[in-house]
């Protein structure tokens, strides 16, 4: 099973601006000037390789949306701004059947779809999953001409919706399926996939937060427990987490402190916050890695990783 990450950041899409591309630039152009200047024949992929990596590597503007691949079989987690380079690729292999799991229909998690490439392949079908009873009058309400200038039913492809109970378990190919509600404002879903015995995790947009915290561990351990990977919501700082508290997203640090509880082997970071800036979410992460290690010395010692885009994942 293969996952990549198309886009990872929360609420709105965050381009990165002018000033700290400077910035990353600079510091990029001062390493290998230094490089240079100790090696003069040094290539310029043995500069490339020399610049530390937060400044060869960007965590990206898009929002959320995660490719899973599994024997041909494709499903395509959210349909936020990372959806329209996701449906580039997606069309090169020329599938003619497309599953999409759909967490809630804050417009972070569907604004991408209308450029969604596939969706206008007449060739192709779109199997729409979600726990939302009427997600297909909310994607007929989102390419209203007033917003968009293609109809949700004059889109080429041809798309079914499958309406599933929060906690039911289904089946997508040879993959094992299942739902669980967050805790988000207007809800949202997580998703389970199970192959063999190999577990992906799917948890987007949910709280985990405040004097239930214990409590709320507890009542998700059956889903999450044991997860050989969890990519999860970790939008805030710890001081956010108490300032928006009820917005319905998760502390770095809080994140992985439900992870070690819940055994999981690896655990990725998403939903950035789109005030953060990429060295924000960086330190936000170093904190969230520090507060493992201290935590968690004598067990096991989970995989943390910071959601980037691009990032690719394999069970």
């Amino acid at each position: 099973m293969r996952i990549k990450l198309w886009g990872v950041r929360g609420s709105l899409p965050t381009p990165m601006g002018v000033q700290e591309y400077q910035t990353i630039l600079g510091h990029a152009l001062a390493h290998a000037q230094n490089d240079f200047r100790a090696n003069p024949s040094i290539t310029a992929e043995q500069l490339y390789e020399g610049i530390p990596a937060q400044y060869r590597r960007v965590i990206g503007g898009d929002t959320t949306c995660v490719e899973v691949d599994y024997r041909g079989t494709c499903i395509v987690m959210d349909m936020g701004t990372g959806a329209r380079r996701a449906g580039l690729s997606i069309a090169k292999r020329a599938l003619r059947d497309i599953y999409v799991l759909i967490t809630h229909t804050h417009w972070d998690h569907i604004q991408g779809f209308p450029f969604f490439a596939p969706a206008y392949d007449p060739g192709v079908t779109i199997h729409f999953y979600s726990c939302i009873p009427d997600l297909h009058e909310r994607f007929i309400r989102q390419q209203h001409p007033h917003y968009h200038h293609v109809k949700f039913e004059d889109l080429p492809c041809k798309t079914t919706f499958t309406y599933v109970e929060q906690g039911e378990q289904f089946e997508i190919g040879n993959l094992q399926m299942e739902a669980q509600p967050l805790i988000h404002p207007g809800g949202s879903a997580s998703y389970k996939i199970r192959k063999e015995n190999q577990t992906f995790v799917f948890a987007t947009d949910t709280e985990f937060y405040g004097p239930d915290l214990s409590m709320l561990v507890k009542k998700y351990d059956q889903f999450f427990h044991g997860a050989d990977l969890l990519i999860i919501d970790a939008q805030y700082s710890l001081t956010e987490a108490e300032q928006k508290r009820g917005w319905g997203h998760t502390a770095m640090t809080i994140a992985v402190d439900c992870a070690m509880h819940w055994d999981i082997e690896r655990l990725g970071l998403t939903h950035h916050e789109p005030a953060h800036s990429d060295e924000t979410i960086r330190e936000l992460f170093a904190r969230a890695h520090e507060y493992l290690e201290a935590n968690n010395p004598h067990r096991h010692m989970m995989e943390l990783t910071l959601a980037r885009e691009g990032e690719e994942y394999f069970l």
